[in-house]
C-alpha cells in the first residue's frame, strides 16, 4: 500500500490532472451517529468513535478521493479549551491522523494523500458562535494568541505526518496566522476560503462576513509558497463565482468544494441537499473555470465523491 501520495500529487497537479478531493467529515459523521459537542462540533470524534471516523475516511478512499482531511477542523487549542479539553489538544490532532493513515493502509491501491486541517473556527465570545458565550473569558482572536495556537496546531499536524495542511474557511484578518503558521512548517498549503452570495450588483461578501468583501480577504491571505487556493465551504450556486475572484488574484493551482445545508448549531442540517449526479454535474463547470482540486464539504458525503469521480475518471 502506498505510504504517502504526496510526490504523485504535486506531479498530477503540475501535469494539469484533476485531483478529487473527499467530502464533509462533520456532517457525515453526524449522519453516522457521533454526537456533536456545542463546542468542539465534531473536533473530539476521532477520540470517542475511532472505528467510524476511519470507516469513513475508508469509504471516501473506496469512492476515489486522492486526497483525505483528516479530522481536525475543531480540534484546535482555541476551540478545544473553552470547551473543557485543553488536555485533549495533542491527543485529538495526532489521533485524526493517525486514523486517516491507518484507512490509507488498509484501504488505498492507489497514492492518496492526507491533510491536516486548520480552520477559522474560534469558540470564544467575540466571533460568529453565539452558542459558545460565557465559555470562556480569554479573548482566543487576540493576534498574538491565534499565532500560538495556529503554530501548535501545525506543527502537531506535521509530526504526527500528514502530507499537506488544508486551511479551511478562512475570510480575511483571521487566516493570517494560519496561513503563516502552516507556512513555517515547509509541508504544501492549500488555502481554503469561503464566498457569500452576490447580491443585485457587482459586491461580493465572503461567507460569514457581509461586511468585507471576498476579494479584499484574499488579498489579505495570500502569500508567496501556497500551492493552491480554493473555494470551499460555500453554496453550490456562489463557487464559480469565487474561481472567477479567485484566478483574478492568484495564478497558482486552485480548486473549489462547497457545502450543502446549513449548519444549525451544534447539528448540520441537510434540507436541499443536492444530489450525487447534480453536484457532480456542477464540478464539472467548475473544472472547466480551471479548478484542478474538486471535492465536497459539509453535507457532501462519499455518495457525491464517486459520483464526482466517474465524471473526471
Amino acid at each position: 500500500m502506498p505510504s504517502s501520495g504526496m510526490p504523485d500529487l504535486s506531479e498530477r497537479l503540475a501535469r494539469g490532472d484533476v485531483i478529487v478531493l473527499d467530502g464533509g467529515m462533520g456532517s457525515e459523521l453526524q449522519l453516522r451517529g457521533v454526537p456533536m459537542d456545542k463546542v468542539a462540533w465534531s473536533g473530539l470524534a476521532q477520540l470517542s468513535h475511532p472505528d467510524i471516523v476511519r470507516g469513513l475516511h475508508e469509504d471516501y478512499i473506496r469512492a476515489g478521493a486522492d486526497v483525505i482531511i483528516a479530522n481536525t477542523f475543531c480540534s484546535s487549542r482555541h476551540v478545544l479549551e473553552p470547551g473543557g479539553h485543553g488536555d485533549r489538544v495533542v491527543a485529538a490532532n495526532a489521533c485524526a491522523v493517525a486514523l486517516a493513515r491507518e484507512a490509507r493502509d488498509r484501504t488505498a491501491d492507489r497514492p492518496v494523500a492526507i491533510a491536516g486541517s486548520m480552520s477559522h473556527a474560534i469558540a470564544d465570545d467575540r466571533g460568529a458562535y453565539p452558542q459558545h458565550k460565557g465559555r470562556t473569558t480569554t479573548d482566543w482572536r487576540a493576534p498574538e494568541t491565534l499565532r500560538a495556537t495556529y503554530r501548535e496546531q501545525a506543527e502537531l499536524l506535521a509530526e504526527a505526518g500528514v502530507d499537506l495542511i488544508a486551511l479551511e474557511m478562512f475570510q480575511g484578518e483571521e487566516g493570517v496566522p494560519a496561513v503563516e503558521a502552516a507556512l513555517a512548517t515547509g509541508l504544501p498549503v492549500w488555502l481554503g476560503a469561503s464566498v457569500g452570495h452576490r447580491g443585485a450588483g457587482s459586491y461580493v461578501p465572503t461567507f460569514n462576513h457581509p461586511d468585507i468583501a471576498f476579494a479584499d480577504a484574499l488579498d489579505t491571505m495570500i502569500r508567496p509558497g501556497l500551492q493552491a487556493v480554493l473555494v470551499m465551504h460555500s453554496e453550490v450556486a456562489d463557487t464559480g463565482i469565487g474561481l472567477d475572484i479567485v484566478k483574478q488574484r492568484w495564478s497558482g493551482h486552485r480548486g473549489a468544494y462547497p457545502d450543502t445545508g446549513h449548519y444549525e448549531p451544534p447539528l448540520w442540517d441537510f434540507a436541499g441537499r443536492i444530489a450525487p449526479e447534480a453536484f457532480a454535474a456542477a464540478a464539472q463547470g467548475w473544472i472547466a473555470q480551471g479548478a484542478r482540486i474538486v471535492g465536497g464539504c459539509c453535507g457532501i458525503g462519499p455518495e457525491h465523491i464517486r459520483a464526482l469521480k466517474s465524471r473526471v475518471a
